[in-house]
Parts: structure tokens; C-alpha cells; sequence
């Protein structure tokens, strides 16, 4: 029938839908200074994994984990921190990483002499807890587990 319009055939290009990528995995750091030795060799090892990585400055502590990872929802808080520092010097959150990455980044870092002691997963519950509150209950956790 030559009026008609085709249908588009099952395969083709304008068929198929893209599903959104999400969140590019990144890892958030705090005390770990791109200058200093280990933050470098952090950052390298990110770096090599395609992982991006992000500096949490003092005045960013207040903002949503979340809001790091940029997730969808998430925004930095709307006054600049003006708290207490986090108990521990050191801390990097792994947002959006498969197991394997994790493992990756572990034995990588191990392999780098670069070990952080404080580490934590972005997960559903803790997205939307203040990055300070996030890194104090991994501290507090750490602390009772090694006495």
C-alpha cells in the first residue's frame, strides 16, 4: 500500500534505547593531599583503574555523600561546614565501583604502599548522611574493632 508509512524494522538504530550511564565511579578523598606522597600514589592508582578521583575540602564536609558521587537529588549543603574535623586524618569513599573494582583498588594500593585505613562504599543508606557524620561512624567502627 503506498500511502502507508513503514514500520521501523526490530534492529534498527532508532529502536533501541539507551539507558542512562548513571554516576561516573569516582572515590572521594579527604586528608590526602595530591602533593604529598601518598595522596599522589592514590590518586595514581585511581587514575590508572579509570576511577576519578575527588578532594573533599573542610568547607564540603557538611554536603551529602551523595552529592560527592553526584548523584541525581544530591546537592552540596547550602552553608560551607563549620564544624569539628573528622577523627581520623585519612578516608576514602568508593562511590559506584563494582566488588571487582574494590578488590582492584585494595590490592592495587596494598601493591603502592598506599593503604587508607579509613574506607567506606556509598550505599543507599549512607548517601544522604553529611560526608563528617559518614567518615566519624567509619572511625568510630575501625576503633571498635581494633580494641
Amino acid at each position: 500500500m503506498a500511502g502507508r508509512p513503514r514500520k521501523k524494522a526490530a534492529g534498527s538504530a532508532g529502536s533501541k534505547k539507551v539507558k542512562p550511564s548513571g554516576p561516573v565511579p569516582c572515590a572521594v578523598l579527604w586528608g590526602l593531599d595530591p602533593s604529598g606522597e601518598k595522596g599522589a600514589a592514590v590518586r595514581g592508582v585511581l587514575r590508572e583503574m579509570g576511577v576519578v578521583a575527588r578532594t573533599a575540602g573542610y568547607e564540603r564536609l557538611g554536603d551529602p555523600a551523595g552529592a560527592f558521587a553526584r548523584m541525581p537529588g544530591f546537592r552540596q549543603a547550602v552553608m560551607p561546614y563549620a564544624g569539628p574535623e573528622p577523627a581520623v586524618e585519612e578516608f576514602v569513599l568508593l562511590c559506584g565501583l563494582s566488588d571487582a573494582q574494590v578488590n582492584e583498588f585494595l590490592a592495587r594500593s596494598r601493591e603502592a604502599g598506599c593503604v587508607v585505613g579509613a574506607k567506606a562504599l556509598l550505599t543507599k543508606v549512607n548517601r544522604a548522611w553529611p560526608l563528617v557524620q559518614l567518615i566519624d561512624a567509619v572511625a568510630a567502627e575501625h576503633a571498635q574493632m581494633s580494641s
